[in-house]
């Protein structure tokens, strides 16, 4: 079988002390004074005031959590008044939907320098937040980019139909990094897709990062609004300097829609930068019960463990179907920068599907399905080492023996057979916690902004309409 060494992995505080204080700032300036405060608001903390903040908004959350995890087809009847949409959903979603992002962009750090290379451009970066709700992806895009002393000159363009949503992520962006312009533009998708005006210098000139977190779910619908950001996506290939984020819940029918929009990006000439090891079409398409997603532990904020408990939920283990892209002169440039291949060759943890001799025998344990370049879907033994979270690389020692789905392995004399249940084929019931709600979107805008499975030590089917 295939030998591989133990991964390290950059998986650690998800939430910075910096974003945590933001994040209640923000609520602080949308909250009405609470009820329950013994004081007078000025002599209160932000994270005090948010604290005396959640209960009262109880009922808001449980409503906007069903609204997004249990039956999206019925959304509208959920909203509310804009602000208080915005508030709920900045208490419910913000840090879940940040810490995401946070843990596919350390990774990214951790294996090919992204960020180390940003620093060192003479361009400036212009983000362009595409549906960005409360500024989640952009938020943990700038805390991430701020943390070395050298500072790299930012434009933001955030667009969303939702005026109270860009407020909320403005107030964000503006104390993370004061200097950064921040242009705001109140439209629906394909109304900004549809005018070519709206380019701005700054895209023209600089590293463009688009960000596309928890749009693909809404926009694949539309075919008008599809093509227009296919086409937005490919005209910005063409000149080159070009990074996309795209997260998307780890539910299945969600998470391979983000597959087919994977497939389709690298045919267009983008270059997977995370999680996959390649550029060629993605083999858990191949069966219908597959689907790809990522996991991280998450060392929640002690508020953050309060709304759980409101919620019923447990969100200590997260996931999203979370990929970087780039075009293919800064993937070139990353490869020369780390002197490596980043993912690139590697393998990549998909799946961790239950040992059916070990299952049949009452003992709990499991394999991996690993995503490799050469040989496709990979099984990993069960004595593989402690478990590991899926989107994480397994590092080669040496050219590895191994045994691709569907073929005999020589070393064993046996069948892996493609109608073998994948360990964690992405579609796999995510080890977690069990949570007697679906856990839920974490989208950073609402309506159908959606988040992913907590996953934990039990292993429990994900809910199918659970973002």
């Amino acid at each position: 079988m295939a030998k591989f060494s133990r991964p390290t992995s950059p998986d650690t505080l998800l939430t910075s002390k910096r974003s945590y204080s933001i994040w209640a700032a923000t609520v602080a300036s949308l909250a009405r004074t609470p009820r329950n405060l013994d004081r007078p608001r000025n002599d209160v903390s932000d994270l005090d005031l948010t604290a005396a903040v959640i209960p009262e908004m109880r009922k808001e959350l449980v409503e906007l959590w069903e609204a997004f995890t249990l039956n999206r087809s019925e959304v509208s009847r959920y909203l509310m008044d804009p602000k208080k949409e915005a508030l709920t959903y900045l208490l419910g979603f913000h840090l879940s939907n940040l810490a995401r992002a946070q843990g596919m962009l350390r990774r990214s750090e951790h294996h090919m320098g992204l960020f180390s290379w940003l620093r060192q451009q003479p361009r400036p970066l212009h983000i362009e937040d595409l549906g960005c709700g409360t500024g989640a992806l952009s938020l943990a895009t700038l805390d991430t980019l701020m943390r070395d002393e050298k500072k790299v000159p930012c434009s933001i363009e955030l667009v969303d139909k939702s005026r109270a949503f860009l407020d909320a992520a403005l107030h964000g962006l503006q104390q993370i990094d004061p200097q950064a312009k921040v242009v705001t533009r109140q439209q629906r998708l394909d109304e900004y897709l549809g005018f070519e005006s709206r380019k701005t210098d700054e895209a023209n000139d600089s590293i463009v990062w688009h960000q596309l977190g928890y749009v693909w779910n809404e926009v694949s619908h539309n075919p008008k609004t599809t093509q227009s950001l296919l086409k937005h996506l490919a005209q910005g290939l063409k000149q080159g300097r070009r990074l996309i984020t795209l997260i998307e819940p780890a539910s299945q029918d969600m998470a391979r829609g983000a597959m087919q929009l994977r497939d389709e990006l690298c045919q267009m000439g983008y270059q997977a930068l995370y999680p996959c090891p390649h550029n060629g079409n993605c083999p858990m398409l191949e069966r219908t019960r597959d689907w790809c997603y990522s996991e991280w532990e998450w060392q929640q904020p002690l508020l953050m463990e309060k709304i759980d408990r409101i919620l019923d939920i447990d969100r200590r283990r997260i996931g999203a179907s979370a990929y970087l892209f780039a075009s293919p002169d800064i993937a070139m440039a990353l490869r020369t920068f780390k002197n490596a291949e980043g993912h690139q060759g590697d393998a990549i943890v998909v799946g961790r599907p239950l040992d059916e001799k070990a299952h049949r025998s009452d003992t709990r344990k499991f394999n991996y399905l690993l995503c490799t370049a050469a040989d496709g879907l990979v099984k990993e033994p069960t004595d593989a080492g402690p478990e590991r979270l899926r989107g994480v690389v397994w590092e080669r020692m040496e050219k590895p023996v191994v045994t691709p789905v569907g073929q005999t392995s020589k070393a064993v004399g046996k069948t892996v057979r493609s109608s073998d249940k994948p360990a964690g084929r992405t579609g796999s019931k995510p080890a977690g916690r069990t949570s007697s709600k679906p856990a839920g979107r974490a989208g950073s805008k609402p309506a159908g902004r959606a988040g992913s499975k907590p996953t934990g030590k039990t292993v429990s089917k994900p809910q199918k309409t659970r973002k």
